[in-house]
């Protein structure tokens, strides 16, 4: 047995004989973060570092293609370098003596530690399954410490699995770290890097840097108001405050939140891939007037890259792909910076001709991708200053329609137009359920997306015109779309409720009956309420911090009264889960008996 590389931890890497293979993963979904085999790997998601100065910098951002383009390289390097297998480390450092502490833990890139939407759902169920009923009734926030908490157990899911028993995990962890024996050390390194990538990130579409996560965790409340909403929300609505142009949200997405949108096209047997130029000739030809501007179904050409040429992963299945394209949403911008990466087999010119050595640092794979990026529907520096010395970029540039603001992505953008659109004025409908009112009939029409990007009436300049000043969920599409994750909020939410309900029903039904039967004791209840309530209604109930029950009780039905008590509402807590039953029995015969009974 020879070592595999430096990246290997002592206690369950080694290299197999001639001949052995990698062993056989179970299929427990699409592979990747999304299971909990993948997530224990990876551990709690590796934090996105923005970048807090390109706030103080958007100015000379927006006028400077140079800028933004330099900004954007390095957004994309933050991005993916490597982070290491924190999950890993932490878990076979803790059932073994024999890992030692000096010991290389296998990296991934960073985005490939963030989390998917199965993450999302699992962590929500955790927080709200372990609220107190009221709290639920109520939709109380959850607070930061029980975030973190939440993100701590999805981490170690994978324990609490039948299917995954310490030794069992271990043994599919020791077949990630095994190559063949006629393998150079380069190609052992690649592969490793292949399968450790696939086990934790897989072929998932769509991941969301930790920030973004807790971010929807926090607002929970919010969106589910807003879902009940969205319908009515005009194109020319304005933002409540100055500071929030969101809908859904109590207040925008941090400067830390990022979404990851990637195109994996699958390898195997001798499967290839499209190629796309970007060049002056082509991009000019493609965005003029006489095109569709769409970008060829097949690409100009086809090729077939090795590992070494392009970021290909090996998922537990077997089955391997390839990076096509990579997308990054930021919020380091208020507007978000939108920057795209490309597979090319010509890296070195047009849009990569001024990437810099240390994106290439990161591996050899990654230095045959391009990048466009946009941070506004139409931006300054129109005549690229600052990049005359690289001139096929330049050319590039200057070949799109004058005045135009363009970034698309040909793997990601599909459909009629999309060669032509700029990222941003898309997704500033993200979350959007309605449109305008096209037929006159005074009511909104649904928003049909791919109907509306093929029409320049609807969809102006490709999506280069700023249409709204309210952006509903922050620019974020997946919140309704693909992954629709205040959906998968608001399914677990009505499924409790449901059951939160009748438990608070059968509860009001009970003390109601225990009353009709006499168990009530005005005296004893008297007690409950100086114990409990007078604090904040006053001694006699004439009202103090809290409203004078004097005026309250007489307004609220024997069935209100009692949920009022158990659920409580605004700053009055919740007796649920403090009185027992026989207290709250007493504290409602003494609450009738001195302050009246119902008002007819």
């Amino acid at each position: 047995m020879r070592r595999c590389g430096a990246v290997l931890l002592a206690l369950i890497f080694a290299c197999s004989s001639a001949g052995e293979t990698i062993v056989d993963f179970p299929a427990d979904g699409a592979g990747g973060k999304t299971d909990i085999f993948g997530r224990a790997l990876v551990g709690v998601a590796a934090p996105y570092p923005a970048d807090p100065t390109l706030a103080e910098r958007e100015e000379t951002i927006h006028a400077s293609m140079a800028e933004r383009r330099a900004m954007a390289w390095a957004i994309a390097e933050r991005a993916i370098e490597p982070v290491p297998l924190l999950g890993l480390a932490e878990r076979t450092a803790s059932d073994s003596d024999e890992v030692e502490a000096d010991e290389p833990i296998p990296n991934v890139p960073r985005f490939q530690s963030w989390y998917g939407v199965e993450d999302l759902r699992r962590m929500f169920q955790h927080l709200y399954e372990n609220m107190n009923r009221a709290d639920r009734l109520r939709r109380e926030p959850f607070t930061a410490d029980a975030i973190e908490a939440a993100e701590a157990f999805n981490a170690s899911a994978v324990d609490r699995s039948r299917r995954w028993p310490l030794e069992r995990f271990l043994r599919y962890v020791e077949g990630l770290g095994i190559c063949e024996e006629d393998l150079s050390d380069d190609e052992c390194a690649r592969q490793l890097q292949s399968n450790f990538s696939g086990a934790t990130g897989g072929n998932v579409r769509i991941t969301y840097a930790p920030s973004t996560v807790r971010h929807l965790l926090e607002n929970y409340a919010s969106i589910l108001d807003c879902m009940d909403r969205l319908d009515t929300l005009e194109f020319g609505a304005d933002p409540v405050t100055e500071d929030n142009f969101t809908f859904c949200y109590e207040r925008e997405m941090p400067a830390d939140a990022v979404l990851i949108k990637a195109q994996w096209v699958r390898a195997d047997f001798g499967r290839d891939i499209a190629v796309y130029d970007t060049d002056a000739e082509t991009l000019g030809e493609l965005l003029s007037e006489r095109n569709t501007g769409t970008w060829p179904e097949d690409g100009n050409r086809r090729a077939d890259p090795s590992d070494r040429d392009i970021v290909t992963i090996r998922l537990r299945n077997g089955d391997t792909y390839r990076l096509a394209g990579l997308h990054v949403m930021t919020k380091e911008l208020r507007h978000w910076t939108w920057v795209t990466l490309w597979w090319s087999d010509t890296p070195n010119q047009d849009f990569g001709e001024d990437r810099p050595e240390s994106f290439d640092a990161l591996g050899s794979a990654w230095a045959n991708y391009k990048m466009c990026v946009v941070t506004d529907y139409e931006e300054g520096d129109v005549d690229f200053e600052g990049l005359g010395e690289f001139e096929s970029l330049s050319a590039a540039l200057r070949a799109q329609p004058p005045g135009a603001t363009w970034c698309s992505n040909p793997y990601i953008e599909e459909g009629r137009g999309n060669a032509r659109t700029n990222c941003v004025g898309c997704h500033q409908h993200g979350g959007s359920t309605v449109g305008e009112d096209l037929n006159g009939d005074d009511t909104l029409d649904p928003f049909d997306l791919v109907q509306v990007i093929d029409d320049e009436e609807a969809y102006p300049l490709n999506g280069r015109t700023r249409q709204r000043d309210v952006f509903p969920s922050d620019y974020l599409w997946s919140s309704s779309r693909v992954d629709n994750l205040f959906q998968v909020m608001r399914s677990e939410v009505d499924r409790l409720n449901v059951s939160d309900g009748r438990a608070i029903d059968r509860r009001i039904d009970a003390l109601l009956e225990a009353e009709r039967e006499g168990e009530g004791d005005i005296d004893a209840g008297a007690e409950v309420f100086a114990e409990n309530c007078a604090r904040c209604h006053g001694a006699d109930g004439s009202g103090d911090f809290g409203p004078d029950l004097f005026d309250r009780v007489p307004m609220r039905d024997d069935e209100t009264l009692l949920e009022r008590v158990l659920l409580g509402i605004g700053p009055m807590p919740a007796w649920d889960q403090e009185l027992e039953d026989d207290e709250l029995t007493n504290l409602f015969v003494f609450l009738r008996d001195r302050f009246g009974a119902p008002l007819e």
